[in-house]
């Protein structure tokens, strides 16, 4: 037998055995962007057992612009000892040379509150940007705001028991110059939160502001933010005070009660531009909306039988340009045209399987709400809405004449064909307008 058969040379034999290691740690050979970016999905810990991996992963880890820490992490001991301790280590090894571009950390289980105080400070040696915490289930006591300070923080989202009592001392409030982006989020187990006066101070370039269960305060006369371009209030009683936010072009009320007057809060956002609104029964009122800049509005509600049609909802904005809707609203609109209106019922609670003579009484009101949005242009339905309006033309006990007068396009939802649409219903949608066509 010739061995030359069997044996491979020696300098051969390397060559394969380092091009197949080459091919089988292709990941090792990527620019570490890409690896970080890999590693930032993973929880802090995950990311530094990386360093096993190779020679080429061993100190990357230490450069990683991306940090969470999860207490939720299978990897983790149960014990907030061994978290402060990997922390602790993990910025003792950790390149000072490199800055960390975002932090959250989501804690389930106690630690000292003085552990938030000395992650602060070590996140602001690294010229932190963007910082996330959540506290969602220990009870702590409240911290102060000035916990949080920090001249390099751009974007800020809390979710911790927070001090908001007033206090006109500087070390007690907040100092964030940089900061654009701030989400304040109550814990579940407190009671709403109410800002103090002073507690947007010090926040000069602040654009957008989220408050989830957290209430302005009653007695505020003037609520102003010059720079702000973006309001999300979650959850919250809306005072009656003047708005000064003059940037505004961006506002989400989801579930909040608004003031007495809704045209007086409205028409202070003479800039607005988006306005959504998420409804439930238990804040619906007469709601009329005069932004004069509006131009794409969203109103969205779950399918209730609740929502009762006797509360209206008037939208007078000359320049609306998109209206979307989802379920059946007493909408109004006295605009002088409307190119886009996007229906959608989304059937979340299960109302399709109701008695039919609680759907044929629901789905009546859609009629009344068509009939306010006869100025649309385009009209697009999803599945659910062109469902609704087959079952009560099909029965034949309603007949009315299409309201849309200037529509020219119904726009279907993907695979649903117009051979399948009914003559009558096909002739309410269409018949205001013989040009009108669908797509």
């Amino acid at each position: 037998m010739n061995p030359r058969r069997i044996y491979l040379p020696k300098m051969k034999k390397r060559r394969i055995e380092r091009r197949d290691e080459e091919e089988e740690d292709r990941l090792s050979s990527l620019p570490d962007e890409v690896i970080h970016r890999i590693q930032s999905f993973l929880g802090a810990r995950q990311a530094v057992q990386t360093s096993v991996l190779s020679r080429r992963w061993k100190h990357i880890w230490s450069t990683l612009p991306f940090l969470t820490l999860d207490y939720s992490d299978q990897l983790f001991p149960y014990t907030h000892h061994s978290i402060i301790m990997f922390m602790d280590n993990l910025f003792l090894k950790r390149s000072h040379q490199t800055r960390i571009f975002s932090f959250n950390i989501f804690a389930v289980y106690p630690f000292p509150p003085t552990f938030i105080k000395k992650l602060i400070n070590c996140l602001n040696e690294h010229n932190i940007q963007q910082l996330h915490i959540d506290l969602y289930v220990h009870r702590y006591s409240p911290f102060q705001l000035s916990t949080f300070n920090s001249n390099s923080i751009e974007k800020l989202e809390l979710c911790v028991p927070l001090d908001f009592t007033e206090s006109l001392e500087f070390d007690c409030l907040w100092d964030l110059p940089k900061l654009t982006t701030l989400y304040l989020i109550c814990p579940p187990h407190m009671s709403n939160y109410e800002l103090s006066k002073s507690s947007l101070l010090n926040l000069p370039v602040l654009t957008t502001l989220c408050l989830d269960r957290v209430e302005l305060p009653e007695s505020l006369s003037s609520f102003s933010l010059p720079n702000l371009t973006t309001l999300i209030m979650r959850r919250c009683k809306l005072p009656e005070t003047v708005w000064d936010t003059p940037a505004l072009l961006s506002i989400e009320l989801n579930n909040v009660l608004f003031p007495e007057s809704t045209t007086d809060f409205f028409s202070a956002f003479v800039n607005l531009r988006d306005l959504t609104l998420n409804l439930t029964d238990t804040v619906m009122k007469d709601c009329f909306i005069s932004c004069p800049q509006l131009v794409n509005l969203r109103i969205i509600t779950i399918m209730s039988t609740r929502i009762s049609f006797d509360c209206k909802i008037v939208v007078m904005t000359p320049k609306l340009h998109s209206l979307y809707c989802v379920g059946i609203l007493p909408v109004t609109l006295n605009v002088e045209e409307l190119e886009n209106v996007n229906v959608k019922l989304l059937d979340t609670n299960g109302f399709m399987n109701a008695p039919m003579y609680s759907k044929l009484n629901y789905y009546h009101r859609m009629l009344i709400m068509f009939a306010g949005l006869g100025r649309s242009k385009n009209l697009t339905l999803d599945s659910f809405t062109i469902e609704a309006l087959s079952t009560l033309f099909d029965l034949g006990k309603y007949y009315v004449s299409s309201p849309f007068h200037d529509l020219k396009y119904v726009k279907l939802p993907q695979g649903y064909k117009e051979s399948s649409m009914s003559t009558t219903l096909r002739k309410y949608l269409l018949g205001g307008n013989p040009r009108a066509t669908i797509v």
